[in-house]
């Protein structure tokens, strides 16, 4: 530890700091404040709440024994005083106020005396005060240690000691009075009542503002676990009316801070239709609200098959349901169960009502567009693929599915096994057009054709075993 005697003059406000009597004292105090200087970290609120106290218990001190201390406040900038002004007008009727820090403004206080420290200088980024009298004194040591936030100066955080220890005192002091040219004050004797009242308010000061920031960490936290919720909420709501593809693909165009989904001009699908047969005659005798229950009914069993195949409901139209999937045998699987699932719909607990789907596939190349206009858009499939897969669906029978010949050329044999060609009238069509159906009945047919084939390869392997019996006992009887 350097012991300056006050009495050198060679010190200058632009060549050295205070906080580095903080850095050789930490060692010897590292059992109240950590074992290094980096272990003791302020806030800028913090460390104005210490620097406050330590100038307080400079009045308290000339209030209770009538001698006169000495104030050193290094505040960055003197503007920053110029905020507490009434304070150190006050405080330098008990104290000899100095104001030590960069001149950004007048500083003009009653009794307080402006020492101007070079911009760039090693005291501009630190913050202190050094308390000196005869019964009393501390010091407060700080420097910049880093910001929280680059937009918020107030959550600038500092690293720094404080102290009581007069040689901590003495040392500080004794440097900035000899810049200054002060006599040095005569021995003094130290108040032991006044400082651990001091250390007992200031522990405690510091505990409130400890308990303080936690609470209001807290209640940060609850305010953003609801805005979260309520976040989730929205999305929810959001996304049952956007739909699964469509709103991961706003979601992500929100991530990128795109202003809108761009188009997919040229995608591979297969498009399926499905309709309600004879639902409009139904619904005349139905109330709307009626309506809405089969509908509902109905569509939530159509879009669980449409998700666990794989596939995106592109929208509801009516009492039809648009969608397309990647693979083809998905869509096929998906039409098949949307034909033997659908057969009644529940009105309430006592009601059900029978019904019949159709459904048309077709597979090509799509566009996924967005229509409408920015205050409204709906992002849905376009172009002549799906035309014909709700032309197909048109032309199908009550619980059936029909399929296009660009279909079938993309699924696999086991599946088209199921299916018979038929030749469909399709408006906009002069000519028919070839076409293929799958009903319950021919996937019962092809069932039956698959158990006669195994029964007759059975009976034949069984022939075979009985006719290798008699040719091993013929040969046993021979020997």
């Amino acid at each position: 530890m350097n012991h300056s005697s006050p009495k050198d003059s060679h010190w200058s406000l632009g060549t050295f700091g205070l906080f580095d009597i903080a850095v050789a004292l930490i060692e010897a105090e590292s059992g109240d404040w950590g074992e290094d200087v980096g272990a003791n970290l302020f806030l800028e609120e913090s460390l104005q709440m210490v620097k406050r106290e330590a100038e307080n218990m400079a009045l308290l001190c000339g209030q209770r024994t009538g001698e006169r201390a000495r104030v050193y406040s290094i505040v960055g900038h003197w503007s920053a005083a110029i905020r507490d002004a009434n304070h150190y007008e006050n405080l330098s009727k008990f104290a000899d106020v100095w104001i030590i820090g960069v001149p950004d403004c007048d500083l003009n206080i009653p009794g307080v005396v402006a020492v101007p420290v070079p911009r760039g200088g090693v005291l501009q980024s630190e913050r202190g005060v050094i308390v000196e009298s005869n019964s009393f004194g501390c010091t407060m040591f700080a420097r910049v240690a880093g910001v929280l936030n680059p937009d918020d100066p107030s959550s600038t955080y500092y690293e720094g000691l404080i102290t009581v220890r007069q040689d901590a005192v003495e040392i500080a002091a004794g440097r900035l009075a000899s810049v200054l040219k002060l006599a040095p004050l005569a021995k003094r004797w130290v108040d032991y009542e006044l400082v651990t009242n001091w250390y007992s308010r200031l522990n405690r000061l510091i505990l409130e503002t400890l308990e303080a920031s936690r609470l209001q960490l807290r209640a940060k936290e609850d305010e953003v676990g609801k805005m979260l919720e309520e976040q989730d909420r929205l999305e929810k709501l959001v996304r049952g009316y956007v739909g699964g593809e469509t709103w991961r693909e706003v979601r992500d165009a929100m991530s990128m801070k795109q202003e809108d989904v761009a188009d997919r001009t040229r995608e591979e699908f297969t498009v399926c239709f499905c309709d309600l047969v004879g639902f409009t005659k139904l619904s005349e005798r139905l109330t709307p609200v009626e309506v809405t229950q089969i509908l509902n009914d109905h569509f939530a069993r159509l879009y669980n098959i449409v998700r666990v195949h794989g596939g995106t409901v592109d929208k509801f139209i009516g009492d039809a349901i648009l969608a397309y999937f990647p693979s083809p045998i998905e869509a096929f699987e998906a039409a098949k169960k949307m034909v033997q699932e659908s057969r009644s719909v529940r009105l309430n607990s006592d009601w059900t009502l029978p019904i019949q789907v159709r459904v048309g596939l077709n597979t090509g190349f799509v566009a996924l567009a967005n229509l409408g206009v920015p205050e409204m858009r709906q992002r849905t499939i376009l172009g002549e693929t799906v035309n014909f897969a709700q032309r197909m669906q048109s032309a199908a029978a009550p619980h059936s599915v029909l399929i296009s010949d660009k279909t079938l050329r993309v699924l696999p044999h086991n599946l088209i096994r199921s299916v018979e060609p038929v030749m469909v009238q399709i408006k906009g069509r002069r000519e028919p057009v070839e076409a293929y159906l799958w009903t319950l009945s021919t996937e019962r047919r092809e069932q039956v054709h698959d158990q006669l084939s195994l029964r007759t390869g059975l009976m034949a392997t069984s022939q075979r075993n009985s006719l290798a019996d008699r040719l091993k006992r013929s040969r046993e009887e021979n020997r």
